[in-house]
């Protein structure tokens, strides 16, 4: 199905990372028909003149922007580490930054498809409302039933599957409709660059940023916005990026380490992923920045959850996982730590966890 876009500005490009492959993108793509890599897309760089939503919009290669008023997140100093506190976006994580650019280009008439453990379908649903479009979502049926309920309230089609690769293979499959999946998606990653934007502009100088890691869209949009802003000489360099991957999924750690996978995590589902599609991207972002990975398991949660909380965070188990970089790395500088997504939709499970049923 040819799906032209809309709504860009400026020159907008299609490229390949691994085989170079280039093309006006003027239709929707995901893959590079060369070598069947995710894209990514190029266009010119704007520095914002100052922190606003205003000025932060006209980073982005949109005319007008699909809006639930997402970003401009709080950042929270605790104990001499930032916390931005991502959590707090519109339907509950930083997913919504993704699909506020990610939909600003696809015209009405569509269904949109796409794969979830929760957060990124939950959002695409709300955002697909907003824009007026038809969503199909593919969830793994022992996601979050809270969420599955968010999802169909604001009107999406959910399909439970057996598992998360079952979902993601039926998503890319379903032919009556335009795969958008989040992780492939190369606009997502450039709506998700502006939280590098906003701690730059907001801090300054930024030594670490820490964060979990999934599929890679948070790490690949903060550094591709942090890239940016060194090509701009907003900052001098790309801080130090630390991912937590979940154990038994640590894609990342393995390639750079050449281990064997841990025991398997059963809570932090949004970073228990299949591989992801752009692991490639995700060591060489690691790499660039001098960065690192950490691996947590299901105590680390546990215990991440409690800290939070200690520190006034309602925050989900996938967020909970940052705790554990701090314990084992103690970074030393201006360290921001992104909470990603939001506590109130697990009050169950983090109370069961916590306290006991």
């Amino acid at each position: 199905m040819v799906l032209n876009l809309v709504n860009l500005t400026g020159d907008v490009v299609y490229r390949c990372p691994r085989c170079g492959f280039t093309t006006e993108a003027n239709t929707w793509m995901f893959k590079c028909p060369r070598c069947g890599s995710p894209l990514n897309v190029e266009y010119e760089l704007r520095k914002p003149r100052e922190l606003s939503r205003r000025e932060l919009a006209k980073v982005l290669p949109v005319k007008e922007l699909v809006s639930l008023g997402e970003g401009l997140t709080p950042m929270v100093n605790r104990r001499g580490t930032y916390f931005k506190l991502e959590y707090l976006n519109p339907t509950g994580s930083f997913k919504d930054r993704g699909w506020a650019l990610a939909l600003s280009v696809l015209s009405n008439d569509v269904t949109v498809v796409e794969d979830s453990s929760g957060n990124a379908g939950l959002s695409l649903a709300a955002y697909s409302t907003v824009k007026g479009v038809r969503a199909r979502i593919y969830v793994p049926r022992g996601a979050s039933e809270t969420k599955k309920r968010v999802m169909r309230l604001l009107g999406a089609n959910v399909v439970e599957t057996p598992s998360r690769a079952d979902a993601s293979a039926l998503a890319m499959s379903y032919q009556d409709g335009v795969y958008v999946g989040h992780s492939w998606n190369p606009f997502f990653i450039h709506g998700v660059k502006l939280i590098a934007y906003e701690i730059a502009l907001e801090l300054g100088k930024v030594d670490n940023v820490v964060a979990p890691l999934g599929n890679g869209t948070l790490l690949l949009g903060l550094h591709t916005g942090f890239r940016e802003l060194v090509d701009m000489r907003v900052i001098k360099e790309v801080p130090r990026l630390i991912a937590v991957e979940a154990s038994g999924y640590e894609w990342a750690y393995r390639a750079l380490h050449n281990t064997p996978p841990g025991p398997q995590s059963t809570l932090p589902e949004g970073i228990m992923v299949p591989q992801p599609p752009r692991l490639e991207q995700i060591v060489d972002a690691i790499r660039d920045s001098g960065g690192e990975v950490v691996v947590a398991g299901d105590l680390d949660v546990v215990d991440g959850l409690r800290e939070g909380l200690r520190l006034g965070f309602i925050i989900e188990p996938t967020s909970a996982v940052v705790f554990k970089a701090l314990r084992e790395l103690k970074p030393s500088g201006n360290t921001v730590v992104v909470l990603t997504g939001s506590g109130l939709k697990a009050t169950g499970e983090v109370y069961n966890l916590l306290a006991g049923s």
